[in-house]
């Protein structure tokens, strides 16, 4: 995964009924279809979907949103429980605790991006690492490319998508299962497969905020490890601001700040002689 997407952005609700609404199944997805066994109905219906996601997603400036971050590596899963938040072009912010051992501060997931730079909180080495952002985004990485989809069509130029809305476990009343698989050999060299899971509902009152959001990313890398991001209680409605994303200082003087990527020198070319 690109940097920020590979180390990135339980919620308990009222009821068990509610529970049951609120959350995907947690099965591991199964094996995405090609695009060539995707029937005209579906293709139909995922170019509708996607163009209610664009617009929706062209309506939303911020975004709060509790996470769970669960990483198997060679069968061992880790989950981590936290808060994110996000604001466009160029604004997130990232903490998560383990959620077996909330006191290890060496398992901390912690990112800033404060519209000119990337910090990731490294509180095992001490090391807050910086890379400087572009201006128009934060860069060229999956999960940000989902959850704040603005083209459709950049979307389906870049990945196979499809879906199935006659299988009711693919298609209910309140999630859209997306699969996806990668088409260029530096997504292919991040992911082997994916399935994105978007919020359907909107006859619910109570859940109209969550409308065409990311309720769930799945990846499974190409060694076969897998990354599982869920969305939880997502908002809209809160104004985040620029100063609301400012990297917070270093916890102590044992720390220190490392480049992890420069910045490009700026070249200036002196005036011509007369």
């Amino acid at each position: 995964m690109k940097p920020l997407a590979a180390t990135i952005i339980a919620t308990i609700l009222m009821g068990a009924a509610a529970l049951a609404q609120s959350t995907p199944p947690s099965k591991d997805p199964p094996a995405p279809a090609t695009v060539s066994t995707m029937s005209d109905k579906n293709k139909q219906y995922l170019d509708a979907y996607l163009a209610a996601w664009e617009k929706r997603m062209l309506k939303i400036d911020g975004l709060e949103t509790k996470c769970v971050l669960t990483e198997v590596e060679d069968g061992q899963k880790v989950v981590r429980v936290g808060e994110a938040a996000l604001l466009k072009p160029n604004y997130c912010k990232l903490f998560l605790r383990d959620q077996a051992n909330p006191n290890n501060t060496k398992k901390i997931r912690h990112f800033v991006a404060d519209g000119k730079y990337l910090w990731q909180y490294d509180y095992g080495k001490k090391v807050v690492l910086v890379e400087e952002l572009p201006k128009d985004g934060i860069g060229d990485n999956m999960l940000m490319a989902f959850l704040f989809m603005t083209k459709a069509a950049d979307l389906k130029k870049r990945f196979d998508l499809t879906i199935d809305v006659d299988n009711p476990e693919r298609h209910t009343d309140h999630y859209l299962f997306i699969s996806i698989l990668p088409k260029s050999k530096e997504d292919m060299q991040d992911f082997k497969k994916a399935e994105l899971v978007l919020w359907k509902n909107n006859k619910d009152e109570k859940f109209a905020d969550r409308w065409m959001l990311p309720a769930r990313l799945w990846f499974q890398q190409p060694n076969g490890n897998q990354i599982i991001w869920e969305f939880q209680n997502q908002s809209t409605e809160k104004h985040l601001a620029a100063k609301d994303f400012q990297a917070p200082a270093l916890p102590d003087r044992d720390w220190k700040r490392e480049w992890s990527r420069p910045p490009a020198p700026i070249v200036r070319t002196s005036a011509p002689p007369k």
